[in-house]
């Protein structure tokens, strides 16, 4: 029963998105034949902020330099962050990822070729990378007769803050666009209240599972992946700008998913253009 209300519900939203204008415009753009070229200019290095102030101690009189040294060491990650491993598992994953989307990629040692495409050809310059060490905030609460039990637990957290600046090769009005996206992960925790049944005394019981150098490393490709979509998901909605009917209201932004050739309306999953 409940497989045949989730296959309702599955037939009346592929119904839905697949009849408005805003699908059958991406859907059409993603089945035509793209001859697009992509020159990624990767980073030099990434920054790193810790935010977990407490940690560090007394730096109030601290100058700023003193502060960011003092806030750096007493990072449980940041200070063991590699900028080639992070750079290079991100820009590996970027370029596979552009790839599968059916970009030409190209790099810096090839500027000379890509100079000369005729064809649509986009650089894309990571200008800036940043990763912020934080705490979340996990909360539980649960009602146990006429009382509401409440626990929270600080989570280790790492944000990735990216900045991308996107220009058409040959467009003639050399307008950078510059675009940004941010992601966090965090430890996972796995609890539950627990009630004595002899005492009655209620206990919140919880096992954590941290992120630590290799999940952070992991995530850069993740991420990568990610920030290529999000890429061709903004080429897709520009086409469908430029086509748009001028009777018509344009209502939604949307995403594509490459793995399984899924097209969807988005709010958050997206770049957001900055000024």
């Amino acid at each position: 029963m409940k497989y045949q209300l989730y296959l309702i519900i599955f037939s009346f939203v592929f119904l839905f998105t697949s009849c408005y204008p805003e699908w059958k415009m991406a859907r059409s753009y993603i089945d035509s034949e793209h001859d697009i070229s992509i020159m990624i200019l990767p980073a030099d290095y990434i920054f790193k902020k810790n935010l977990k102030v407490k940690e560090a101690g007394h730096i109030k009189d601290m100058t700023d330099m003193q502060k960011d040294s003092a806030l750096m060491e007493n990072s449980s990650f940041l200070k063991s962050v590699s900028d080639s491993i992070v750079l290079e598992t991100f820009i590996n994953s970027l370029i596979i990822e552009f790839e599968k989307l059916g970009f030409k990629v190209y790099t810096e040692s090839q500027l000379d070729s890509f100079l000369f495409i005729k064809t649509p050809a986009y650089i894309f310059n990571i200008a800036q990378i940043e990763l912020e060490e934080h705490y979340n905030v996990h909360e539980d609460q649960q009602d146990f007769g006429d009382y509401t039990y409440h626990k929270s637990v600080d989570l280790n957290a790492i944000s990735y803050n990216f900045w991308f600046e996107l220009s058409e090769l040959n467009d003639g009005n050399e307008d950078t666009k510059l675009l940004y996206a941010s992601e966090t992960i965090n430890d996972v925790v796995y609890g539950y209240f627990a009630e004595n049944i002899f005492t009655g005394n209620i206990k919140y019981k919880y096992n954590v599972n941290e992120i630590d150098l290799n999940v952070i490393y992991r995530y850069c490709g993740i991420f990568g992946e990610r920030n290529a979509g999000y890429t061709y998901d903004y080429l897709m909605n520009k086409y469908i700008i430029e086509n748009w009917p001028p009777d018509k209201t344009h209502r939604f932004y949307m995403q594509y998913k490459r793995q399984n050739n899924t097209l969807d309306p988005t709010i958050n999953d997206k770049f957001e253009e900055m000024e």
